[in-house]
């Protein structure tokens, strides 16, 4: 089997999965291999079965071989793909996911199963994934497109550029994403793209400090439009917008929901 990344993931039998981060924990639980799973990451909060199992920081190799683990599930949302490298080096079976749109998270969905030994609950939470986000879809065709950004972090001002599943995101939801292309997928934008004229909304994950920074930005120069109302913010759950794992098309329903109360 080939990764999301392109590399290749020995066969073989898999009786321990240790992911690394919270988005292929979920993916594991989700694909049917949750008993399978020997440790977790220590950010993972989801489902409710990992509260008995052990954490181990995802940046410590050498503890995580030591878990013993058929396979590591790796993700490129969050995880150093240095520590990947050395657990390879290592002889660990490593299956690195790539999701940058919502067809790949499908995919992902699939691989995940084929990997841990449960090819039919994969392949059956990947046509639930594509047929939740398909119907989210469909319902943001009957609004007007806005233009948009996908707001990250405030101070300084990150938002999420196309090629990102947060920009698949915004389309799919009918915004139209004003983030730069060809800067990285996570660009440190100049605040100044705030006063563009055309941005109508803000999509922002649902944190505390967010919403501090968005009290800060507000009272800045660069967030006047903010201020007056002429740029929404829409505040999506957290946990379900940050990660690219099974529970996004969640995130596509909530911000599908929060365009059709106010188009």
């Amino acid at each position: 089997m080939i990764d999301q990344l392109g590399d290749a993931v020995p066969g073989g039998p898999v009786r321990r999965v240790v992911p690394l981060a919270p988005d292929v924990t979920e993916l594991a639980f989700a694909a049917g291999a949750g008993s399978l799973v020997a440790a977790v990451p220590l950010a993972a909060d989801y489902p409710t079965e990992i509260a008995r199992l052990p954490r181990v920081a995802p940046n410590d190799a050498e503890a995580i071989v030591a878990l013993r683990p058929d396979v590591v599930l790796a993700t490129t949302a969050g995880n150093d793909p240095r520590v990947v490298q050395r657990l390879r080096q290592l002889g660990t079976r490593v299956c690195s996911m790539d999701v940058t749109s919502f067809a790949r998270l499908v995919e992902a969905c699939r691989l995940a199963g084929d990997v841990l030994g449960y090819p039919a609950q994969g392949e059956r939470l990947a046509r639930e994934v594509d047929a939740r986000s398909a119907r989210a879809t469909e319902r943001a065709r009957a609004m007007p497109r806005r233009n948009a950004l996908y707001v990250v972090w405030w101070e300084p001002l990150i938002v999420a550029a196309p090629g990102t599943f947060h920009d698949d995101m915004l389309h799919r939801a009918g915004l139209s994403n004003l983030a730069p292309a060809s800067v990285g997928r996570y660009p440190r934008v100049d605040p100044e793209l705030l006063l563009d004229p055309r941005l109508e909304v803000a999509v922002v994950p649902d944190e505390r400090d967010l919403r501090e920074g968005l009290a800060r930005t507000t009272a800045s120069a660069a967030g006047s439009r903010l201020a007056s109302g002429a740029v929404r913010v829409i505040w999506l759950p957290a946990d379900l917008a940050n990660r690219p794992g099974p529970r996004l098309p969640a995130a596509l329903e909530a911000l599908v929901a929060a365009r059709e109360a106010r188009p």
